[in-house]
């Protein structure tokens, strides 16, 4: 996008009533999921953007201060204390994301992905279901340069790995290297229909 481009885009939007990211208070339990917050820090970054205030700058940091409740306001309100002018906008939020965050998260992550199937609690969830849970791990699990741990093949893989028995002899003998992970789930999906309609269609009616 040329930076002419940006500019007109930047004027449309400016006069737009958008509003503000939600507020951030620590006893919803979904805070403590890294992506609820990283989904968090770049609405608030699109927001300023939107508003002309850098991230860099006081008004940035000003900013959170109003988006944040009980116990993570008061470790707002301590951290500009202690770190007075040095305090930034990304300084707290790496304090708030230490403090939010449990040390284990990882290894939870870690364990829901070993543990995945699209059978949960003796209930099939579905072949979309368990793909966008697959997706969903994949995403969180992260390493410390922010690199994704599981490759599309890992992925691919573990889906494969779970299918029906069934399906394991249709589906699998059809892929192709070339598709990529939303192609097998397409096609894993339309057996599941047809399986579904089929055992719908010959399950004896009652007399």
């Amino acid at each position: 996008m040329t930076p002419e481009k940006s500019s007109k885009i930047f004027k449309r939007i400016k006069g737009i009533k958008i509003d503000a990211p939600e507020n951030l208070n620590r006893g919803d339990k979904k805070w403590r999921d890294s992506q609820y917050l990283d989904t968090l820090v770049n609405a608030i970054h699109r927001w300023l953007s939107m508003k002309g205030i850098r991230l860099e700058s006081r008004e940035g940091l000003d900013f959170i201060g109003f988006k944040l409740q009980g116990s993570a306001l008061t470790t707002y309100n301590h951290h500009l204390i202690q770190e007075k002018d040095k305090a930034s906008f990304f300084s707290f939020m790496l304090v708030l994301q230490e403090f939010l965050i449990p040390s284990t998260s990882k290894d939870l992550l870690w364990k829901d992905w070993e543990e995945a199937s699209p059978n949960k609690d003796e209930r099939h969830m579905g072949i979309k279901t368990f793909a966008n849970w697959l997706e969903e791990l994949q995403i969180k699990l992260i390493d410390k340069n922010g690199n994704q741990c599981i490759s599309e093949e890992v992925e691919h893989r573990k889906f494969l790995n779970h299918l029906p028995d069934c399906m394991e002899t249709t589906v699998v003998p059809q892929i192709l290297d070339s598709w990529t992970f939303n192609d097998l789930v397409k096609k894993a999906e339309s057996y599941e229909a047809v399986r579904k309609y089929w055992c719908v269609s010959t399950t004896p009616k009652p007399v």
